[in-house]
C-alpha cells in the first residue's frame, strides 16, 4: 500500500477545522499579524497550517483561496519560494541557538524577492535558548515591512512571556487516542490490540504510533530497533523490579539504569513506556479493564495487589520529574539512577511469599 507516512494533510486540516478557520478569516480580512503562535502536540497539522496560510497570504489567484495552482503557491508547495524561510534544530542540536535568529535578521534587513507578505517559520520554537529567543524578540518588536513570523511549539511553558505577548496564539486539539488507533486498524490492517497499545503509548502522536509498529519504512532512528520486544522486554524487567526485596530491588534498578543509559537513542521511547506502566498501576485498581498494556494483565493483578496506590502515585511524580530533567539536559545515567532510588525509597518493605 503506498500511502502518505502520516495522517494526509486533508485529513489534519479537516480535524483541525477550528484552527483552519481562524486562519482563513485572518486571510480574508487582510489583517495578517506581525507573529503567530501555532500551538499544539506533535504531528497535528501545525506545520502544514503554515504553509497554507503562506499560500492564502500570497496566492495569486483570484478565483480560488490558496489555490495549490498558481505560481507562488506552486513554489511554496515546492518548498523553493524564496519567502519562505524555516528555522528548525540543526543536526545533532537539542537547541535552536542565537547564531540561527541572527542570520535570518541578516536575511531579513533586505526585501522580499517576490511574496506579497514573506514568512519565517521556526520549528520547535519552544527549544530556542535564551539567548535565540531575546534576539527573535527584537525583531517582533520592530517587525520587517510584509514579513510575518510563525512559531509552531509543542510548550508554551519554554518560551518566553514576552515573546508569547506578541504572538496571536493559534492552538491545535491533539489527536484522541481513538482516532489514532482506528487509523492503524484501517489503513494498515494492524491488530487490534497492537493498534490500541501503540495508540495509548504514543501520547496524541501518530507518526510515533506508526514508528512504534515499524509501520514508516522511512524511519531512520534505529534500524535494529523493534518497539514492541523492547516494550515487553522493559515491563518484564519493571515488574520483577516491584517484586524483588528492597536490598536486590535496589542493584536490578541501577542494573536496569544502566542498560538504558546505553541506549540514548532509545530513551525517549523508554520513558513513554514507563509512563504507561506507572499509569496502569494506578488505574488498574479502578477500572482493570482500562489499562494500556493489556498483554500484561496477570502481573498487574500481582502487583496491584501488594502495593499501596500512595506508592504508585509517588512513582509516576518521580517519573515526570525525571523526563523534566533529562530535558532540561541533566546526565542520563545519573537521572536514572536517581529515579530508580527514589522507586526503592517509596517502595519500602514489600515481602513477596
Amino acid at each position: 500500500m503506498v500511502i502518505d507516512q502520516t495522517m494526509s494533510d486533508f485529513d489534519q486540516m479537516q480535524y483541525q477545522a477550528k484552527a483552519v478557520s481562524e486562519l482563513t478569516i485572518i486571510i480574508q480580512t487582510k489583517k495578517i499579524p506581525n507573529a503567530l503562535l501555532f500551538l499544539g502536540n506533535e504531528n497535528t497539522g501545525k506545520k502544514e497550517a503554515a504553509l497554507f496560510f503562506a499560500r492564502g497570504c500570497n496566492c495569486l489567484s483570484k478565483k480560488e483561496f490558496a489555490c495549490n495552482n498558481c505560481k507562488s503557491c506552486r513554489k511554496i508547495n515546492a518548498k523553493t519560494h524564496p519567502d519562505i524561510l524555516c528555522v528548525n534544530l540543526q543536526q545533532g542540536k537539542k537547541i535552536i541557538s542565537i547564531s540561527q535568529i541572527r542570520e535570518i535578521g541578516l536575511t531579513l534587513s533586505s526585501k522580499p524577492n517576490e511574496a506579497k507578505f514573506r514568512m519565517v517559520m521556526i520549528l520547535n520554537a519552544d527549544l530556542m535558548n535564551i539567548q535565540a529567543q531575546n534576539a527573535l524578540l527584537k525583531m517582533l518588536e520592530e517587525p520587517p515591512e510584509k514579513t510575518f513570523f510563525i512559531l509552531i511549539a509543542t510548550k508554551i511553558s519554554f518560551l518566553l512571556p514576552t515573546i508569547i505577548s506578541r504572538c496571536r496564539v493559534i492552538r491545535f486539539k491533539p489527536l484522541t487516542d481513538r482516532r489514532i488507533e482506528q487509523y492503524l486498524i484501517d489503513e494498515f490492517k494492524t491488530d487490534k490490540q497492537m493498534a490500541y497499545i501503540a495508540s495509548k503509548t504514543a501520547d496524541s502522536d501518530v507518526k510515533k504510533a506508526m514508528k512504534y509498529l515499524n509501520l514508516n519504512p522511512d524511519n531512520e532512528d534505529n534500524e535494529n530497533f523493534i518497539w514492541m520486544k523492547r516494550r515487553k522486554w522493559l515491563l518484564n524487567t519493571l515488574a520483577d523490579i516491584l517484586k524483588t526485596d528492597t536490598t536486590d530491588c535496589i542493584s536490578k534498578g541501577l542494573m536496569l539504569s544502566q542498560k538504558l543509559s546505553a541506549d540514548t537513542d532509545l530513551v525517549h521511547y523508554d520513558i513513554a513506556i514507563m509512563k504507561t506502566f506507572f499509569r496502569d498501576l494506578i488505574i488498574f485498581g479502578f477500572h482493570p479493564k482500562k489499562i494500556v498494556n493489556l498483554d500484561f494483565f496477570d502481573i498487574f493483578t500481582d502487583i496491584g495487589q501488594k502495593i499501596e496506590a500512595k506508592k504508585m502515585g509517588e512513582w509516576i511524580k518521580e517519573l515526570y520529574e525525571t523526563e523534566k530533567r533529562l530535558t532540561s539536559n541533566s546526565s542520563l545515567r545519573l537521572t536514572l539512577d536517581r529515579f530508580f532510588l527514589k522507586i526503592v525509597i517509596h517502595k519500602g518493605k514489600l515481602i513477596y511469599d
